[in-house]
């Protein structure tokens, strides 16, 4: 795994957090879960991604204790343990709206106690208070989406499962390409003299 770019290695640990969170939790289709329930989802998914960044980013060890305490506000303060919550609508429509919505919640929550972490280690921090809620926002209204499809098609809760699935991959694939720039592990400019060259 060590050889696999940045971003893709980011993907895979935060899809492999998300499904050990499973041992752990049960998705349902409550928005509100125990505040005991997000701050575990937090400290799976924050310790197991800072188990890959702090070979990249040394002094990084708020991240897990950020994750915590943001997937605690949002348990905490009634809008769910978004990225384990299945929505109660069957309607496509509302799912891809209520998808973004709630998508964009978690980011901006779970993205500024990151952003706290980040700051004084990453030059350009503040670009995560952006990236996080648009990632979020994006990948919740896709896995929703992608949910109720299926569910309309199977009548299976099952597919909830494949929807959240859906969005822990798209957040992990597009937060991982935003850590991976403010990390500089993926240029951001290419040299022309190295276009010259080949």
């Amino acid at each position: 795994m060590k050889h696999l770019p940045f971003f893709l290695q980011w993907t895979l640990t935060t899809i492999f957090a998300f499904s050990l969170s499973l041992l752990f939790l049960e998705i349902g289709s409550r928005q509100e879960l125990a505040t005991i329930e997000g701050v575990i989802d937090g400290a799976i998914v924050g310790g197991t991604q800072y188990l890959l960044l702090r070979r990249h980013l040394p002094g990084v060890w708020l991240w897990p204790f950020a994750c915590i305490i943001g997937w605690g506000l949002m348990t905490g303060s009634g809008i769910g343990a978004i990225g384990w919550v299945a929505p109660r609508t069957n309607i496509i429509f509302l799912r891809t709206i209520y998808g973004f919505i709630f998508g964009s919640l978690a980011g901006i929550l779970v993205g500024t106690m990151q952003w706290l972490a980040l700051r004084s280690l990453v030059r350009a921090a503040w670009c995560w208070l952006i990236a996080s809620p648009l990632c979020w926002g994006v990948a919740l209204a896709l896995g929703w989406t992608v949910a109720g499809w299926l569910r309309l098609e199977t009548n299976l809760f099952l597919f909830e499962v494949v929807g959240l699935t859906v969005t822990w991959l798209v957040v992990g694939a597009t937060t991982g390409v935003v850590m991976s720039c403010l990390l500089g592990v993926v240029p951001l400019r290419i040299d022309k003299s190295e276009i010259r060259e080949h």
